[in-house]
C-alpha cells in the first residue's frame, strides 16, 4: 500500500496534467502589477504572500494523488476569498481550485466540492468593486469550467495508466506461466522417452547379468551409455535454446537447421528493433513454428516472412502439407496461439493450395511498456 502511494506521488511529480496549468497562475499578479503605483507596499506584500500560500496548498493537494483533500480544498477556497478583497486577479485562482476538485475528487464528492467552490466564487464577486464584478465573474467562470474539465481529464489519464500497468503485470505473469509450461513440455519431450529407455535397458542388463548372459548384459549397458550421452546432448541443446534471445541469430540458426534437414527456405526478414520482452516471445514462436515444419512438412520447402510495421510484427510461415479439412493443435501450435493472445495479438492456422500457413500478428509495443 505504501509503495503504491509513493509511486502515485512520483507520477504526480512528473505529470504535465498537474504542473502544466501552474504556468498560467501568474495572471493572478497582473492586475496588481499594472496598478503598482496605486498599491501600497503592505497590500502588495499580502497579495504576494497569499499567492505563495496558494501555491504551497496547491502543490500539497496535488501530491496527495487522487485522494480527496478536503482540508487543502477549504484552505485554498479561503485564500481565494481573502485575495478577492485585495485584487481582481483572484479570479485566476478559483480556476486552479476547480482543477484540484476535478482531479482529486470523484462522483458525489466532486459535485459537492464544486458547489462549495461556486458558492465561494459568487460570494467573492460581491466583494469586488462593482466596476470589475462582471469581468471578475465571467473570467473566473470560464477558467473554472476549463480547469475543472482539465482536472477530470488528468484523473482519467492517471487511472488509465494505472490500469495499463496492472494489465502489464498480469501479462508478464501469464507469459511467465506459459514459458514454464513450454519448458516443462520441452523437458518432458527430451527426457521422458530417453529416461524410460535407460531405465528399461538398465533393468534388462541387470537380469541378463544375473542369468550369466554377460555378453548381452554388456551390450545393454553400452546402449544405456549411448542413450545417456544423447540425452545430455539434447538437454544442452534445450538450455542453449532457452538462453538464445537475439532474434537475428535465432532466425539464422533455425534457417540453417532447416537447410541441413534438406529444406529449401525462402526468407523475407525485415526487423528493425524490438523491445526485449517482445523479442524473446517472437524467438519462442518462431522456434515452435520451425519445429512444427520439421515434424509435419510433407515436402522440403518452406517460406519464412517476418515483417515489422509501425505498430506490429507480422510472422508468416508456409510449408507444403497434405490437404486436410481439420487442423489439430498440438503442444507447439497451442503454445504459439496462447502466447499471441496473451500479448494482445492473434495466431491463425490454415491450409491453402496444399500449403500449411501459420500467421501470427503481435502488437509492437507490449501494453506493460506503453503504460510507462
Amino acid at each position: 500500500m505504501l509503495n503504491s502511494r509513493l509511486k502515485d506521488k512520483k507520477t504526480n511529480l512528473t505529470s504535465f496534467w498537474n504542473w502544466g496549468p501552474l504556468l498560467f497562475s501568474g495572471f493572478y499578479l497582473l492586475p496588481s502589477i499594472f496598478q503598482i503605483e496605486s498599491t501600497d507596499f503592505m497590500q502588495m506584500f499580502t497579495i504576494v504572500l497569499l499567492y505563495l500560500i496558494f501555491i504551497y496548498l496547491y502543490v500539497k493537494a496535488t501530491l496527495r494523488g487522487t485522494e480527496q483533500v478536503w482540508l487543502q480544498l477549504m484552505s485554498l477556497i479561503l485564500v481565494c476569498v481573502i485575495a478577492s478583497y485585495l485584487t481582481v486577479g483572484s479570479a485566476t485562482l478559483f480556476g486552479f481550485v476547480a482543477y484540484i476538485v476535478g482531479y482529486n475528487f470523484s462522483n458525489r464528492a466532486r459535485i459537492f466540492a464544486i458547489s462549495i467552490l461556486l458558492l465561494a466564487l459568487l460570494s467573492s464577486s460581491q466583494i469586488i468593486n462593482e466596476n470589475y464584478a462582471e469581468y471578475f465573474l465571467s473570467g473566473s467562470l470560464i477558467l473554472l469550467v476549463a480547469l475543472f474539465s482539465y482536472g477530470i481529464a488528468g484523473r482519467n489519464e492517471f487511472f488509465h495508466k494505472r490500469r495499463e500497468k496492472q494489465n502489464s503485470k498480469q501479462l508478464e505473469q501469464f507469459a511467465a506461466i506459459a514459458e514454464r509450461e513450454r519448458i516443462a513440455r520441452d523437458l518432458h519431450d527430451v527426457l521422458g522417452h530417453s529416461l524410460s529407455s535407460i531405465a528399461l535397458k538398465a533393468e534388462l542388463a541387470s537380469k541378463l547379468s544375473q542369468a550369466n548372459r554377460q555378453a548381452q548384459a554388456r551390450s545393454e549397458i553400452f546402449q544405456v551409455a549411448e542413450l545417456a550421452r544423447e540425452l545430455l546432448s539434447d538437454v544442452r541443446k534445450v538450455v542453449t535454446d532457452l538462453k538464445e534471445l537475439d532474434i537475428d541469430t535465432q532466425i539464422n540458426r533455425l534457417i540453417v537447421r532447416l537447410e541441413e534437414s534438406g529444406f529449401k527456405v525462402i526468407r523475407n526478414i525485415k526487423v528493425v528493433d524490438l523491445p526485449a520482452k517482445l523479442e524473446g516471445v517472437v524467438n519462442l514462436i518462431i522456434k515452435e513454428a520451425v519445429t512444427n515444419i520439421l515434424r509435419h512438412s510433407s515436402a522440403k520447402y518452406c517460406e519464412i516472412s517476418i515483417l515489422q510495421t509501425l505498430d506490429s510484427i507480422d510472422i508468416k510461415m508456409k510449408n507444403n502439407a497434405n490437404e486436410t479439412s481439420q487442423i489439430t493443435l498440438g503442444n507447439g501450435l497451442s503454445g504459439i496461439k496462447e502466447r499471441s493472445l496473451q500479448l494482445g495479438g492473434k495466431a491463425e492456422f490454415s491450409f491453402c493450395n496444399q500449403q500449411f500457413v501459420a500467421f501470427i500478428k503481435l502488437p509492437l509495443s507490449i501494453k506493460s511498456e506503453r503504460a510507462e
